[in-house]
């Protein structure tokens, strides 16, 4: 795991917890890595300060924009564009 869910909290400024705060950043923490092993490759470096850096900003906007709407964000259509493109890439 590149991040843990305090790790997530801490940076999104969280302090509170219940199990769907839970369930929520799990699953965005997944999706991060998923998304960095898409990116990177299977052997991406897990223990790099970068790595680390890069899944929290893909956990937060992902977190900060839920969903698509007219005021998404660029950085958020682009990582969606990116997550289809690789699972495209994954399952031809």
């Amino acid at each position: 795991m590149i991040v843990t869910i305090d790790d997530v909290k801490n940076y999104l400024g969280i302090d509170y917890s219940d199990t769907m705060v839970e369930s929520n950043l799990n699953r965005l923490i997944s999706t991060a890595e998923s998304y960095i092993k898409g990116a990177i490759g299977e052997d991406y470096p897990e223990d790099d300060s970068r790595t680390k850096e890069l899944a929290l900003i893909v956990i937060s906007e992902l977190y900060d924009t839920r969903g698509m709407s007219e005021n998404s964000s660029n950085n958020l259509r682009k990582i969606i564009n990116d997550i289809s493109l690789q699972l495209r890439l994954e399952s031809s």
